[in-house]
Protein backbone atom coordinates (compact mmCIF):
# COMPACT_ATOMS: atom_id res chain seq x y z
CA UNK A 1 0.00 0.00 0.00
CA UNK A 2 1.47 3.37 -1.02
CA UNK A 3 2.19 5.97 1.64
CA UNK A 4 0.92 9.55 1.56
CA UNK A 5 2.81 12.74 2.43
CA UNK A 6 0.79 15.07 4.63
CA UNK A 7 0.69 17.35 7.65
CA UNK A 8 -0.65 17.19 11.18
CA UNK A 9 -3.48 19.70 11.73
CA UNK A 10 -4.69 21.37 14.95
CA UNK A 11 -7.15 18.63 15.92
CA UNK A 12 -4.32 16.07 15.92
CA UNK A 13 -5.31 14.26 12.73
CA UNK A 14 -3.19 13.40 9.71
CA UNK A 15 -4.11 15.37 6.58
CA UNK A 16 -2.82 13.72 3.36
CA UNK A 17 -1.56 15.97 0.58
CA UNK A 18 -0.02 13.72 -2.12
CA UNK A 19 1.28 10.22 -2.73
CA UNK A 20 4.84 9.46 -1.77
CA UNK A 21 6.38 8.70 -5.20
CA UNK A 22 4.14 10.86 -7.42
CA UNK A 23 5.44 13.70 -9.58
CA UNK A 24 3.19 16.50 -8.37
CA UNK A 25 3.02 20.02 -6.85
CA UNK A 26 0.25 21.25 -4.54
CA UNK A 27 -0.58 24.48 -2.75
CA UNK A 28 -2.26 24.82 0.65
CA UNK A 29 -3.63 27.86 2.51
CA UNK A 30 -3.17 27.64 6.29
CA UNK A 31 -4.66 29.74 9.09
CA UNK A 32 -3.33 30.59 12.55
CA UNK A 33 -5.04 29.10 15.61
CA UNK A 34 -4.66 32.12 17.95
CA UNK A 35 -5.14 35.85 17.49
CA UNK A 36 -2.00 37.86 16.65
CA UNK A 37 0.05 34.65 16.47
CA UNK A 38 3.72 35.61 15.71
CA UNK A 39 4.88 32.27 14.24
CA UNK A 40 3.66 28.92 12.84
CA UNK A 41 5.29 25.46 12.75
CA UNK A 42 4.25 23.05 9.97
CA UNK A 43 5.19 19.38 10.58
CA UNK A 44 5.36 16.95 7.60
CA UNK A 45 4.64 13.22 7.98
CA UNK A 46 4.56 10.06 5.87
CA UNK A 47 1.67 7.69 6.57
CA UNK A 48 0.14 4.65 4.83
CA UNK A 49 -2.97 4.19 7.02
CA UNK A 50 -4.07 7.81 7.43
CA UNK A 51 -3.71 7.61 11.22
CA UNK A 52 -1.24 9.72 13.22
CA UNK A 53 -0.42 6.63 15.30
CA UNK A 54 1.20 5.10 12.21
CA UNK A 55 2.69 8.36 10.80
CA UNK A 56 6.46 8.85 10.40
CA UNK A 57 7.88 12.33 11.02
CA UNK A 58 9.67 13.89 8.01
CA UNK A 59 10.52 17.48 8.97
CA UNK A 60 9.19 20.91 10.00
CA UNK A 61 8.85 24.40 8.56
CA UNK A 62 8.81 27.39 10.94
CA UNK A 63 7.33 30.65 9.61
CA UNK A 64 8.30 33.60 11.82
CA UNK A 65 7.52 37.34 12.00
CA UNK A 66 3.89 36.83 10.95
CA UNK A 67 1.99 40.11 10.80
CA UNK A 68 -0.65 40.35 13.59
CA UNK A 69 -4.17 39.38 12.55
CA UNK A 70 -7.14 37.50 14.07
CA UNK A 71 -6.99 33.71 14.26
CA UNK A 72 -8.84 31.42 11.84
CA UNK A 73 -8.05 33.76 8.94
CA UNK A 74 -5.93 32.68 5.95
CA UNK A 75 -2.39 33.98 6.40
CA UNK A 76 0.14 31.23 5.40
CA UNK A 77 0.65 29.75 1.93
CA UNK A 78 2.59 26.46 1.54
CA UNK A 79 3.64 24.84 -1.75
CA UNK A 80 4.84 21.22 -1.57
CA UNK A 81 6.23 19.22 -4.51
CA UNK A 82 7.71 15.76 -5.19
CA UNK A 83 10.02 14.67 -8.02
CA UNK A 84 8.77 11.06 -8.00
CA UNK A 85 12.09 9.77 -6.62
CA UNK A 86 11.53 10.42 -2.95
CA UNK A 87 12.70 14.08 -2.87
CA UNK A 88 10.18 16.34 -1.10
CA UNK A 89 10.46 20.17 -1.23
CA UNK A 90 8.13 22.45 0.80
CA UNK A 91 8.01 26.27 0.61
CA UNK A 92 5.97 28.53 2.96
CA UNK A 93 5.44 32.30 3.28
CA UNK A 94 3.27 34.86 5.13
CA UNK A 95 0.68 36.15 2.65
CA UNK A 96 0.43 39.55 4.37
CA UNK A 97 4.05 40.42 3.55
CA UNK A 98 3.35 40.51 -0.19
CA UNK A 99 5.59 39.36 -3.01
CA UNK A 100 8.75 40.51 -1.17
CA UNK A 101 8.11 38.38 1.92
CA UNK A 102 10.69 35.95 3.35
CA UNK A 103 10.36 32.32 2.14
CA UNK A 104 11.00 29.32 4.40
CA UNK A 105 11.98 26.07 2.66
CA UNK A 106 12.36 22.42 3.64
CA UNK A 107 13.99 19.75 1.43
CA UNK A 108 13.78 16.09 2.54
CA UNK A 109 15.01 12.82 0.98
CA UNK A 110 12.62 10.01 1.96
CA UNK A 111 15.30 7.41 1.25
CA UNK A 112 17.55 8.76 4.00
CA UNK A 113 14.90 9.14 6.69
CA UNK A 114 15.34 7.34 9.97
CA UNK A 115 12.67 4.68 10.52
CA UNK A 116 12.17 5.79 14.14
CA UNK A 117 9.07 7.98 14.40
CA UNK A 118 9.15 11.14 16.53
CA UNK A 119 6.35 12.52 18.63
CA UNK A 120 5.70 16.24 18.44
CA UNK A 121 3.19 18.62 19.96
CA UNK A 122 -0.07 19.47 18.29
CA UNK A 123 0.44 22.04 15.52
CA UNK A 124 -0.63 25.63 16.07
CA UNK A 125 -2.33 26.05 12.66
CA UNK A 126 -5.51 24.84 10.93
CA UNK A 127 -6.28 23.96 7.32
CA UNK A 128 -8.32 26.50 5.38
CA UNK A 129 -11.48 25.00 3.84
CA UNK A 130 -11.12 27.11 0.72
CA UNK A 131 -8.23 25.48 -1.14
CA UNK A 132 -8.18 27.95 -4.01
CA UNK A 133 -4.63 29.38 -3.69
CA UNK A 134 -3.80 33.07 -4.13
CA UNK A 135 -0.89 34.21 -6.33
CA UNK A 136 2.63 34.00 -4.88
CA UNK A 137 4.67 31.55 -2.84
CA UNK A 138 5.89 31.97 0.77
CA UNK A 139 7.86 30.28 3.59
CA UNK A 140 7.46 29.08 7.12
CA UNK A 141 6.28 27.93 10.58
CA UNK A 142 6.32 27.94 14.48
CA UNK A 143 5.50 26.03 17.63
CA UNK A 144 7.03 26.79 21.14
CA UNK A 145 4.25 28.72 22.85
CA UNK A 146 2.59 25.71 24.57
CA UNK A 147 5.86 24.59 26.18
CA UNK A 148 6.42 28.08 27.52
CA UNK A 149 2.92 28.14 29.02
CA UNK A 150 3.53 24.77 30.73
CA UNK A 151 7.01 25.59 32.02
CA UNK A 152 6.15 29.06 33.40
CA UNK A 153 3.98 27.86 36.39
CA UNK A 154 6.59 25.27 37.38
CA UNK A 155 9.34 27.89 37.52
CA UNK A 156 7.14 30.23 39.54
CA UNK A 157 6.36 27.48 42.08
CA UNK A 158 10.06 26.64 42.48
CA UNK A 159 10.94 30.33 43.02
CA UNK A 160 8.23 30.75 45.68
CA UNK A 161 9.47 27.62 47.47
CA UNK A 162 13.04 28.89 47.60
CA UNK A 163 11.89 32.24 49.01
CA UNK A 164 9.91 30.50 51.74
CA UNK A 165 12.90 28.34 52.73
CA UNK A 166 15.18 31.38 52.91
CA UNK A 167 12.61 33.25 55.02
CA UNK A 168 12.28 30.40 57.52
CA UNK A 169 16.05 30.05 57.79
CA UNK A 170 16.46 33.77 58.47
CA UNK A 171 13.75 33.67 61.17
CA UNK A 172 15.37 30.68 62.88
CA UNK A 173 18.77 32.37 62.92
CA UNK A 174 17.33 35.62 64.30
CA UNK A 175 14.92 34.33 66.99
CA UNK A 176 16.46 31.05 68.17
CA UNK A 177 20.18 31.74 67.99
CA UNK A 178 20.71 29.29 65.18
CA UNK A 179 24.08 30.75 64.36
CA UNK A 180 25.45 30.00 67.84
CA UNK A 181 24.12 26.42 67.63
CA UNK A 182 25.92 25.80 64.36
CA UNK A 183 29.15 27.16 65.85
CA UNK A 184 28.87 24.87 68.92
CA UNK A 185 28.34 21.80 66.74
CA UNK A 186 31.56 22.29 64.90
CA UNK A 187 33.50 23.77 67.90
CA UNK A 188 34.82 26.41 65.66
CA UNK A 189 34.25 29.85 67.06
CA UNK A 190 33.64 32.41 64.48
CA UNK A 191 36.74 34.49 64.07
CA UNK A 192 36.41 37.85 62.51
CA UNK A 193 39.57 38.68 60.68
CA UNK A 194 40.09 42.41 60.83
CA UNK A 195 40.90 43.99 57.59
CA UNK A 196 43.72 46.45 58.00
CA UNK A 197 43.96 48.91 55.26
CA UNK A 198 47.17 50.86 54.89
CA UNK A 199 46.82 54.46 55.86
CA UNK A 200 47.59 56.65 52.99
CA UNK A 201 49.78 59.56 53.89
CA UNK A 202 48.24 62.81 52.83
CA UNK A 203 49.89 64.31 49.88
CA UNK A 204 51.82 67.49 50.67
CA UNK A 205 49.89 70.58 49.90
CA UNK A 206 51.64 72.52 47.27
CA UNK A 207 52.17 76.10 48.31
CA UNK A 208 51.17 78.49 45.63
CA UNK A 209 54.07 80.24 44.06
CA UNK A 210 54.31 83.91 44.99
CA UNK A 211 52.99 86.16 42.37
CA UNK A 212 55.75 88.26 40.97
CA UNK A 213 54.96 91.90 41.06
CA UNK A 214 55.58 93.53 37.74
CA UNK A 215 58.62 95.76 37.73
CA UNK A 216 57.75 99.43 37.57
CA UNK A 217 58.23 100.87 34.19
CA UNK A 218 60.97 103.44 34.25
CA UNK A 219 59.83 106.64 32.82
CA UNK A 220 62.40 108.13 30.51
CA UNK A 221 64.02 111.19 31.96
CA UNK A 222 62.93 114.32 30.21
CA UNK A 223 65.55 115.64 27.87
CA UNK A 224 66.15 119.28 28.53
CA UNK A 225 65.38 121.35 25.56
CA UNK A 226 67.62 124.34 25.14
CA UNK A 227 66.21 126.94 22.94
CA UNK A 228 68.75 128.93 21.08
CA UNK A 229 68.35 132.68 21.51
CA UNK A 230 66.92 134.45 18.55
CA UNK A 231 69.62 137.15 18.76
CA UNK A 232 73.11 136.62 20.22
CA UNK A 233 73.54 138.18 23.65
CA UNK A 234 75.56 141.40 23.71
CA UNK A 235 79.25 140.84 24.28
CA UNK A 236 80.20 142.01 27.76
CA UNK A 237 82.54 144.92 27.87
CA UNK A 238 85.77 144.34 29.82
CA UNK A 239 85.76 145.93 33.18
CA UNK A 240 88.76 148.10 33.69
CA UNK A 241 89.63 148.79 37.21
CA UNK A 242 92.64 150.95 37.33
CA UNK A 243 95.06 150.34 40.17
CA UNK A 244 94.91 153.01 42.89
CA UNK A 245 98.60 153.04 43.75
CA UNK A 246 99.88 154.03 40.36
CA UNK A 247 102.90 156.37 40.48
CA UNK A 248 103.37 159.00 37.91
CA UNK A 249 106.91 157.88 37.25
CA UNK A 250 108.32 154.39 37.48
CA UNK A 251 111.83 154.23 39.00
CA UNK A 252 114.60 152.42 37.28
CA UNK A 253 114.32 149.32 39.49
CA UNK A 254 110.56 149.21 38.93
CA UNK A 255 107.64 149.21 41.31
CA UNK A 256 105.80 146.42 43.13
CA UNK A 257 102.05 146.01 42.60
CA UNK A 258 99.59 143.62 44.35
CA UNK A 259 97.03 142.28 41.90
CA UNK A 260 93.40 142.87 42.97
CA UNK A 261 90.21 141.02 42.03
CA UNK A 262 89.22 142.09 38.54
CA UNK A 263 92.70 143.35 37.42
CA UNK A 264 94.12 142.37 34.03
CA UNK A 265 97.56 142.97 32.58
CA UNK A 266 95.77 145.07 29.98
CA UNK A 267 94.39 147.37 32.72
CA UNK A 268 97.68 147.45 34.64
CA UNK A 269 99.62 148.37 31.48
CA UNK A 270 97.03 151.09 30.76
CA UNK A 271 97.38 152.46 34.30
CA UNK A 272 101.21 152.48 34.49
CA UNK A 273 102.22 153.04 30.88
CA UNK A 274 99.18 154.83 29.54
CA UNK A 275 99.42 152.22 26.81
CA UNK A 276 97.61 148.93 27.26
CA UNK A 277 99.58 147.37 24.41
CA UNK A 278 102.63 147.19 26.74
CA UNK A 279 101.13 144.33 28.82
CA UNK A 280 103.56 141.76 27.27
CA UNK A 281 106.43 143.69 28.88
CA UNK A 282 104.92 143.19 32.31
CA UNK A 283 104.26 139.48 31.58
CA UNK A 284 107.85 138.85 30.44
CA UNK A 285 109.33 140.68 33.41
CA UNK A 286 107.29 138.56 35.87
CA UNK A 287 107.56 135.21 33.93
CA UNK A 288 103.78 135.07 33.37
CA UNK A 289 103.26 132.48 30.65
CA UNK A 290 99.60 133.20 30.16
CA UNK A 291 98.89 136.93 30.24
CA UNK A 292 95.17 136.17 30.43
CA UNK A 293 95.51 134.22 33.69
CA UNK A 294 96.74 136.13 36.77
CA UNK A 295 95.95 135.50 40.44
CA UNK A 296 94.47 138.00 42.84
CA UNK A 297 96.85 138.88 45.71
CA UNK A 298 100.05 138.15 43.76
CA UNK A 299 102.72 140.83 43.88
CA UNK A 300 104.26 141.61 40.52
CA UNK A 301 106.93 144.09 39.60
CA UNK A 302 106.23 146.80 37.02
CA UNK A 303 109.41 147.60 35.11
CA UNK A 304 110.02 151.09 33.72
CA UNK A 305 108.75 151.69 30.20
CA UNK A 306 112.24 152.37 28.72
Amino acid sequence: MASNIGIKIANGEFYPIMEENSLIKKRLILTTVHDNQPSVQIDLYRCATGLMADAQYIGSLVVENIKPRPGKEPSIEMVISSDGKGEIVADAVDLDTGAGGEHYELAVSLKSLDEISREVDLPDFELETNEEPPSGLYNAASRIREKQKKSAPIGLIVLIGLLLILGLLAAWLFFFGGLDTVRSLFNKPAVVQPVIEPVKEPEPVKQPEPVKQPEPVKQPEPVPVIKAPVTPPPRPQPTVSAPSNVTSTIPREGVNYRIRWGDTLWDISEAFYRDPMQYPRIARHNNIRNPNFILSGRIIRIPPRN
